[in-house]
């Protein structure tokens, strides 16, 4: 582990392009010498590991939640029954867990929530309530109807996503 991380860090002062003297420090206390491979920039110079106290910090970009409205929504005895319509222009790719993440504020919005469908086209919206669709409407439906919220908790993946697995929501 020691030779893969001073390796590691006598790679990135060989290829830093600077001819001075390159000091690399490491969490954790990790220390040593180690010889780099000679080349013309670095002559073969060794580069020394001491032990420090700089730390890498990786900070991740919050997760952006699509944003939607509700096409429609029907109160049941056990809960409403909601259609959702992302709005394409609020993100630049989607995934399951987007679509997860905005099941969840829908159903933190409009609790109690028995079924949500979630469609990235408002034309879409009325069809996934229909009984019988015609086959051109079922083509549209398997390219924008995303996801389903079935008894309140399970998520039904449809459309692009049908193969993901279907998961509990809040799991």
């Amino acid at each position: 582990m020691i030779i893969a991380v001073g390796a590691l860090a006598a790679l990135a002062a060989g290829c830093s392009g600077d001819d001075g003297d390159t000091t690399t420090t490491l969490a954790g206390g990790v220390g040593g010498t180690v010889t780099s491979l000679p080349d013309a920039a670095s002559g073969g110079a060794s580069t020394t590991v001491a032990p420090g106290a700089v730390t890498t910090t990786i900070v991740l970009a919050e997760p952006v939640i699509p944003t939607w409205t509700i096409a429609s929504s029907e109160e049941g005895d056990d809960g409403s029954t909601i259609v959702v319509v992302l709005d394409p222009a609020s993100y630049d790719s989607l995934t399951d867990i987007d679509l997860q993440n905005v099941i969840a504020e829908v159903v933190d919005s409009e609790d109690p929530v028995l079924v949500a469908h979630v469609v990235d086209d408002p034309a879409v919206a009325g069809m996934v309530l229909l009984d019988d669709t015609t086959p051109a409407q079922n083509r549209r439906l398997d390219r924008h109807y995303l996801a389903r919220l079935e008894d309140g908790f399970r998520i039904v993946f449809l459309g692009p996503f049908a193969d993901t697995a279907a998961v509990v929501l809040g799991s």
